[in-house]
């Protein structure tokens, strides 16, 4: 079977991290059946000069990723305003590319992994080609509530179109379900983890090696430093914690404001500025020391999809604490291995505390976990494509 995979979210030369999630299925997919990605690029005079948009006037046209071919396909946007017309030039730019592609990759069937602005061009893809169209859901964001009733309609018109949806979470299927996609049509597959990255190490060995105190218990959290990450929540406990407790954050501001100013605000009114460390961007090879080096991980997010740093603590044997959001209950049901709270500061610091006094066997988690690799994520994957490519002929 040959897939036509299409994300706005994907990572290149320049954004190796960016959208990894989406790569790292494809690319365990790919073991299976051909795969070739069209990941479109916005583009505007200039683009380069803002702080958002730099080097992605050098992502290339066309590269190969761990042996998946990547097009780059340049579309128009107007930063900031207009975004409603995103969806018109991004089709512009995709439709051409695909059917030149076509002439050499004659596609099955179409995979897509964002909603907006890909879920437009999906649709003029499957009309155009008649192959089957599926859609994975990857956070609340994909529906793009609150956002003006007309982008709403548009996500749920072309949505109803989708031959299959993949949701990463049951809550995000339900949402589905609401918006009135056909329950016989929707799945829900978490994303996976990459064991040959994230796997158990001694505790002491990471901590030499990042240079960290055996004397401090080490509450670690990944992410972009936005509001929606809930990193304020752990800062705040940190007042009612034992003073050998410090917090670690590993992650960049995001796009979504510059949360980290409202942060230093809190750590500087409760001088805790020896206990809360930004430890900025890692990357993975030395990531797995951090989990490994960490006493606990903590999730504190307001919303998620399926949170793939969570997957990657437990990987590694990290005990964790997460809030009650999206795929969070399906992958932390065990008690051998975290705690899951409400979704609010105070239930997420009471379930901190209750995990400071657990004991927990760091190897017991990761021999749990290890076999939600990224292969797992495949076979499940592949199931569906494999239906629906067999009910379509």
């Amino acid at each position: 079977m040959k897939i036509l995979a299409l994300s706005y979210l994907y990572p290149n030369s320049q954004y190796p991290h960016y959208g990894i999630f989406v790569h790292n299925r494809l690319k365990a997919v790919s073991r299976y059946h051909e795969v070739k990605v069209i990941n479109p690029i916005p583009w505007f005079p200039g683009c380069g000069r803002l702080s958002r948009y730099r080097n992605y006037n050098a992502i290339p046209a066309h590269e190969t990723i761990d042996g998946l071919e990547v097009f780059h396909p340049r579309f128009p946007i107007i930063p900031r305003f207009c975004k409603s017309l995103d969806a018109l030039s991004y089709r512009a730019a995709v439709m051409p590319l695909v059917a030149k592609l076509r002439q050499t990759y004659p596609f099955d069937l179409i995979d897509l992994h964002w909603t907006y602005p890909d879920l437009p061009t999906g649709t003029a893809l499957k009309k155009k080609y008649g192959k089957k169209m599926v859609v994975t859901l990857r956070g609340k964001e994909a529906f793009h509530r609150g956002e003006g009733p007309i982008r709403e309609a548009l996500i749920r018109k072309h949505l109803l179109r989708a031959d299959a949806v993949i949701s990463l979470s049951r809550e995000l299927q339900d949402m589905a379900v609401e918006v009135g996609v056909e329950a016989e049509r929707c799945n829900v597959i978490r994303n996976g983890v990459d064991t040959s990255r994230f796997y158990y190490m001694d505790k002491r060995q990471c901590r030499k090696d990042l240079s960290l105190s055996m004397d401090k218990y080490i509450i670690l959290s990944v992410g972009g430093i936005v509001y929606r990450k809930g990193f304020d929540r752990v800062i705040k406990s940190l007042t009612y914690l034992p003073e050998n407790v410090c917090y670690v954050i590993i992650g960049e501001e995001g796009l979504e404001g510059n949360f980290k100013r409202d942060l230093l605000g809190f750590i500087n009114a409760s001088e805790l500025h020896d206990r809360v460390m930004f430890a900025g961007q890692v990357d993975n090879h030395k990531l797995n020391l951090w989990y490994n080096a960490a006493d606990l991980f903590v999730l504190s997010s307001r919303g998620e999809g399926s949170p793939n740093v969570l997957s990657e603590a437990l990987a590694c044997g990290c005990p964790a604490v997460a809030t009650n959001v999206g795929a969070v209950k399906d992958l932390i049901g065990e008690n051998l291995i975290g705690n899951m709270t409400e979704n609010n500061g105070i239930a997420l610091r009471k379930g901190i505390l209750k995990a400071m006094r657990t004991r927990w066997d760091r190897v017991t988690i990761h021999n749990l976990w290890k076999k939600y690799d990224w292969e797992w994520c495949a076979r499940k994957t592949i199931k569906i494509l494999e239906s629906l490519e067999e009910n379509s002929k």
